[in-house]
């Protein structure tokens, strides 16, 4: 392995921890890049100290910025769910990372980008399309790890309550996105390429139940409320209103039929099959098992 170290945002969390984790399997030296340092130290506090430092990187606070960047060579870019004046708040971030030596940026982003102008993601895009450094775009479908953080209240009491209608979504895991993502900043051949990243079929909610139902053993249900009940219940739980209609434009495309498509690229990255939403279940199980004797 060279002296090349790889910057990571995100960690921990759904994507960044199993990236790290991947990476430092690889060989590669890892800076994580987090808001908590405190927290990346704990998580990642089996490893190596000559593979992998944490440092603090704040979005928004310029102050963080030179420290955080320095001497790398990559970097996995992740938005934070809070941030969605990318322009102001993760430019100057990343103006500042090429500034500083950065020649590999990947992004994680939003499957459709290219046809949402309007989204932060999309803006991303285009800005590192034109920094002059190297970029790959990941453009990951819907997270299966999703109904298991924003979703978990309802999933505990067996339901699957949001506004998709009978539109299918090809879900995809996390733990399969954050190895590509692994791939696509340790080998080379990736630079200027966007891949769409997917589960290998196209599900409606409705069937997600059914084969959460068959492999847990625990019914589920889907509710399939409207838009304005599920807005009204998001807010009732504490969620900050923009996040709730962030999360209502997730819902509207897949209920138009724009998150079904399935791609082939996520398995070409991995060199195998990635995993189905049965293969998510039995990881479901043991969880909703702990869960419930916590509360018992």
């Amino acid at each position: 392995m060279n002296g090349s170290v790889i910057g990571v945002t995100g960690a921990p969390g759904n994507i960044g921890t199993p990236l790290v984790r991947e990476l430092l399997r690889r060989g590669a030296r890892v800076r994580v890049l987090a808001r908590h340092p405190d927290r990346a130290q704990d998580a990642f506090a089996g490893a190596s100290a000559g593979q992998i430092e944490v440092r603090t990187l704040e979005f928004g606070r310029r102050q963080t910025y030179l420290d955080a960047f320095g001497g790398l060579d990559s970097l996995f870019v992740l938005r934070p769910p809070q941030i969605t004046q990318v322009r102001r708040d993760m430019v100057p971030a990343l103006d500042v990372a090429l500034g500083a030596g950065v020649r590999h940026f990947a992004l994680l982003s939003l499957q459709g980008a290219h046809r949402l102008p309007f989204t932060p993601h999309a803006q991303l895009e285009q800005h590192l399309r034109g920094n002059g450094a190297a970029y790959t775009f990941l453009r990951p479908s819907f997270f299966l790890q999703n109904l298991t953080t924003t979703h978990l209240p309802e999933l505990r009491h067996g339901e699957l309550a949001v506004p998709a209608g009978r539109g299918r979504t090809s879900f995809v895991d996390a733990r399969d996105v954050a190895e590509a993502a692994a791939t696509v900043l340790t080998e080379r051949g990736h630079e200027h390429r966007s891949y769409e990243l997917t589960g290998p079929e196209a599900l409606t909610y409705r069937e997600v139940a059914e084969i959460f139902t068959h492999v847990t053993g625990k019914l589920f249900r889907y509710t399939a409320p409207s838009p304005l009940a599920f807005f009204r219940r998001m807010r009732r739980r504490g969620l900050p209103a923009a996040q709730v209609l962030a999360l209502e434009a997730v819902y509207a495309t897949i209920r138009l039929g724009l998150a079904g498509h399935v791609s082939a690229d996520l398995p070409a990255l991995l060199g195998r099959p990635s995993r189905t939403t049965a293969d998510f279940a039995h990881d479901l199980r043991p969880l909703l098992q702990a869960q419930g004797e916590s509360h018992a």
